[in-house]
Parts: structure tokens; sequence; C-alpha cells
């Protein structure tokens, strides 16, 4: 094993070390061997060796945990790690051939996702240190999967903080502009390119096909984005409303709707979610089922407050939409908003509006979205479904 160069920790970076997190701010670095982002051996203050790690410069996130052992994170390893982060995949039920692969510290594989569409593969690499691996971590996939095509979808805002270019490209192989994937017995067409995410939210897989199975009656589908849940709705649903700001968006719900012999049931309406809501509760419209599914509003503590109130204002107009019996199905991607938090924000629209709010399933996201008990920044997703009295 080659020596990698030592990143000293202080004493209270020891200290958050001890809590399994595998972060470690640039704040508790007390001294370094080197300024170049890679593969660093993790010392204590009193220079005994605690993990190996992926150091950037830059961020932060100074360093990322590898390993807790003093081993050669080479070609072998990524190999290695890759291929047992996929197998966990494959013991799992999947009802699609759209899956997560690698979701980055949950998989001990800090700030690399692995996302496969239909034998496409998309690859975000989202630190420094990790860029420096990025061909051990090429090999390994097209080893592990053997693709038709790796596309490279490193266009996101993080890697500016990174001191790292933005780059859309084929690695390997060749990325079709669309993919048609399969979830259960619906087929959606995924944009690699220039798709949210790595083409489409896949985290909330689960979660759609249960709503498909809640669903009933006159249904609405509020941040619709390209229809995956309105479509699942509409198996049960007399007829779905989708509510979309993005007129891009609106014809790929149609396009899905089309494809999945829904286009009869499924309305599409481009407008902005918060108004329109506001103007169904003006008309006195109600709904059998309503599912919400924003963007995430809190993305940091500081926009905590105005989000927990953008939150509360959607659930709030939700259930006076709703009929009596009726399924509500919220969610919410911000990590900076806990399970907890979420269910007291629920509590309270559910006071303001004298709603008796039953909660049916607490879900988060889909298995091969794994939890890393230490990361509670992998536990991001919550979705609760309730029943309206």
């Amino acid at each position: 094993m080659v020596a990698q160069p030592k990143i000293f920790l202080t004493r209270k970076g020891l200290h958050w070390f001890g809590s399994g997190h595998p972060w470690i701010f640039s704040s508790d670095i007390d001294k370094k061997e080197t300024d170049a982002p890679g593969v660093v051996a993790v010392v204590g203050p009193d220079t005994q060796f605690l993990a190996q790690a992926l150091y950037s410069p830059h961020s932060k996130i100074g360093l990322r945990i590898l390993s807790y052992k003093p081993e050669a994170v080479d070609a072998v390893w990524w190999k290695n790690k890759i291929a047992r982060s996929i197998q966990k995949r494959q013991r799992l039920s999947i009802a699609s051939n759209a899956k997560r692969f690698v979701f980055g510290e949950a998989d001990g594989l800090p700030s690399l996702i692995v996302d496969g569409y239909a034998g496409i593969v998309v690859v975000q690499i989202l630190s420094a240190g990790l860029e420096t691996c990025k061909s051990f971590i090429l090999d390994a996939l097209q080893e592990a999967l053997s693709p038709s095509g790796i596309l490279e979808k490193n266009d996101v805002a993080v890697r500016d903080l990174e001191k790292l270019p933005r780059i859309n490209a084929v690695a390997q192989g060749e990325v079709p502009a669309t993919v048609v994937i399969r979830e259960g017995t619906l087929e959606f067409v995924v944009d690699p390119w220039k798709g949210q995410k790595t083409g489409a939210f896949l985290d909330q897989r689960d979660n759609r096909f249960l709503a498909g199975q809640l669903a009933t009656g006159m249904a609405l589908d509020v941040f619709s984005y390209n229809g995956w849940f309105a479509c699942h709705m509409a198996e049960k649903s007399d007829t779905v409303i989708c509510v979309e700001s993005s007129e891009e968006a609106a014809e790929s719900i149609r396009n899905n709707a089309r494809r999945n012999g829904a286009q009869h049931k499924i309305k599409v309406i481009v407008a902005n979610a918060f108004d329109f809501l506001k103007a169904q509760e003006e008309d006195r419209q109600h709904f059998d089922t309503i599912n919400l599914d924003p963007p995430a509003f809190i993305k940091s503590a500081k926009e905590k407050e105005g989000g927990y109130r953008g939150y509360k204002e959607i659930n709030l107009r939700a259930m006076k939409l709703l009929n009596p019996a009726g399924i509500l199905s919220s969610a919410s991607c911000s990590q900076a908003f806990t399970s907890p938090e979420f269910e007291m924000m629920l509590a309270d629209a559910a006071i303001d509006t004298h709603t008796a709010l039953q909660i049916l399933y607490r879900r988060g996201a889909a298995p091969d979205h794994p939890s890393l008990v230490t990361f509670p920044e992998s536990n991001y997703l919550k979705c609760f479904f309730c029943h309206v009295s």
C-alpha cells in the first residue's frame, strides 16, 4: 500500500469523528500534508490512524470517510465496493428496471451517485476527492453492469463549491436522448440528459405504488413534474388533475399518460401550485384524493421558518379541498425538515382547518435509497399517507 498524505484532526474533530458521521468539516482539520484533492489518511491529534477519506481542499466538508482500515484504496477496492453496493440492490424486490445502485455515504461511497435506467447508467461525482478516482469508478461500473452507455451527469451546483467544472457528457458507450423504463405495470420516458436529478425521482417509487392503490374518485396531483404519481393514481381514480408550472413538464405528463393509456383520465393544468390551490378553495371545489410532492422548500436551517409556512399552506389548503374519507399523500424531500417536524406541520394544518387527520402510513425513500443511521442526511424523504375524517 502506498502511504497516503496525512490530514490531522483537532481534538474537537476527533470527538466528532467518534460520532460515526462520515463527514469531517474543514474547521476540524488541524494540519495537513497535502493541498491536493484525493485519498488521504485521517490522523488524530496524537498521530493515531483513524481512517482513509476523500479530501476536498475547497469544501466546507473537508473529509469524507471511505474506510476505517489502513488498506489500499485502489482499482480493486473500488471494484469490490461498488459490486457489493450493486449486489445489495439485486437482493431487493424492486419492481422496476430503473433503480439506484449507489447512494453515496449511505453505501460507504461518499459523494457518489449511480442510477440505472434500463441498461443506461448515470453517474454523479460530487466532490473533488472523488473526482481523482473517476477512472476506477467507471471501470468498476462497466465490469459490474455492462451498460450500453454511461452518462457523466455532473452539471450540478455542488460541484461549484468543490471548484470542479460542470460536465454533462457520455463517459462510455452511447446514451440516447430518452430512455423508456418500466415501473410496476407502467412505462415512463426518462430524459437522462435534462431530467431532474439523474433523470427521474426514483426515491418515490414505492410511494407511487401506494398512491396508486389508495387513490379513488376525483384525484389531484400537485407539483406533478412528469406525472408518474398521476399515472399510478389513474389506475383506480376516475379523473386525475395534474398541476405543474412548467409547460415542458406538462407535455411530458401528457406523453406518459398516452403511453399508459390514461390520457382520457389525466388532465394537465399549467399553473402555480399555490395559486391553483387557493383558487380551488375559493371555488369550493373538492377532491377524493390529493397528492402533494413539492420540491424542497427548506434547503438549509435558515430557510426553515419560510419553508414551514410553505408546507403548511399547501397541506392546509389540501385538507380544505378533500371530501370526507378523502386520502392525502404529502411529501417533503427537505433533509433539514425532520419527520417529527413534518408531522407537527400536518398537525398544525389539521388544527387550523378543524380536520380529523389520521396518518395511515409514514413512509420514506424506496429501499434502493437506504439511510445510514449515523448519517441523518440520508434520511431526507418523508411521505405521509393520511385519511381525512
